[in-house]
């Protein structure tokens, strides 16, 4: 009878570890899933859309755009719909500009070029904010890159998964407000300031129902994606 007792309690004893430990298990796997579903989303930073690309035809302006640049001295808008547009803007003392931009990720890409047609630099720029954001990247004349400086120099955490984390972090808001933009004033370059932390810096855009003379930025390390704190920023009418 003892026995028994002793091997019941023995069971139960087992059966308790095994119930602690997949809790425990379960508990851990739930934090460290927590803690990576925003580092280096791939989806969601979507660096790999063409918009973030610079093809070989690029390097250098088409002919015939080059030579109706020069003849016109004015802009000519090749594409204009609800997804895409592709202008090129003549500028007569400064390099010529082809600006393409993905309406749907609020992302335009800038390729300057010289008189004779050759690519200089690429810059890549979130509309909603005008920051520049991925890199910056200088050809020579033979369309070999020749420095490239990465915005997001110590980053993990990229622009678009910034903003996703601000969905849910002010969630309540987005709804009482019908928020459909957010804006990018803010982002830490450790290229300029090596010792400060990397951080993004999110608005809620404005809309009909949205007009506050107080705005808060919702900043986010960036590197874990942790959203750290809100500041004001005052809007001057």
């Amino acid at each position: 009878m003892a026995v028994a007792k002793f091997t019941q309690l023995s069971k139960t004893k087992i059966m308790v570890k095994y119930i602690y430990s997949m809790l425990l298990l379960s508990i851990l796997l739930s934090c460290n899933s927590a803690r990576k579903t925003y580092v280096t989303n791939n989806n969601l930073c979507q660096y790999d859309d063409p918009i973030f690309n610079i093809s070989k035809g690029e390097l250098r302006l088409h002919d015939t755009i080059l030579k109706q640049l020069k003849t016109l001295e004015k802009n000519i808008t090749l594409i204009d719909n609800n997804v895409f547009l592709n202008e090129y803007k003549y500028y007569k003392d400064e390099l010529l500009t082809n600006k393409q931009t993905n309406k749907q990720l609020n992302v335009s890409k800038y390729l300057r070029y010289t008189h004779q047609g050759l690519l200089k630099w690429v810059e890549f720029e979130y509309d909603n904010g005008y920051k520049n954001i991925y890199n910056e990247i200088d050809y020579d004349e033979n369309g070999n890159i020749i420095n490239t400086l990465d915005y997001e120099k110590g980053y993990n955490i990229c622009y678009a998964e910034a903003i996703a984390i601000v969905k849910k972090v002010a969630k309540r808001k987005i709804k009482k407000y019908q928020i459909t933009a957010f804006n990018l004033p803010f982002r830490v370059d450790l290229n300029k300031f090596p010792n400060e932390k990397p951080e993004w810096g999110i608005t809620l855009a404005n809309n009909e129902d949205y007009h506050p003379k107080v705005k808060k930025v919702y900043w986010i390390n960036g590197v874990t994606g942790k959203f750290l704190k809100t500041s004001k920023i005052y809007i001057t009418p």
